[in-house]
């Protein structure tokens, strides 16, 4: 029995690491302006893009089989600069994340809600 737990879940696994995850990012800053957003994981940096507000930036990735992908990103806009762990596994493992950034922090997409309804602080300043 304990064998074929062993497999099924190496299976599992491999089937998880074929699947890609998408994250996307929203400009919502309230007054309207751009924002400079610059993500990257302990493996990957994904450079710096520009985000005109109410527009999109996604980046796909491949979560790791120990469960421990994360994202982080910085955000720069006006006389603001705060940054905020875009993707964490443990909190975010779906196949595809909205998050909408706003003054206070970004909000991610509830799809029970069909709003931004999960909203979080900036991570505290280094």
């Amino acid at each position: 029995m304990e064998r074929w737990i062993i497999i099924i879940s190496l299976i599992f696994a491999l089937i998880t690491m074929c699947e890609g995850t998408i994250c996307g990012i929203i400009n919502g800053l309230v007054p309207k302006s751009d924002v400079l957003v610059h993500c990257k994981s302990k493996e990957d940096d994904l450079g710096v893009h520009l985000i005109h507000y109410n527009a999109t930036y996604e980046f796909e990735f491949k979560p790791n089989i120990w469960g421990t992908t994360q994202f982080y990103c910085s955000f720069t806009w006006p006389s603001r600069i705060e940054w905020f762990d875009i993707y964490k596994h443990q909190r975010d493992e779906l196949l595809y994340c909205l998050w909408m950034v706003k003054p206070d922090g970004p909000c991610r997409y509830n799809r029970v809600l069909k709003s931004f309804a999960d909203c979080y602080k900036w991570n505290n300043k280094i």
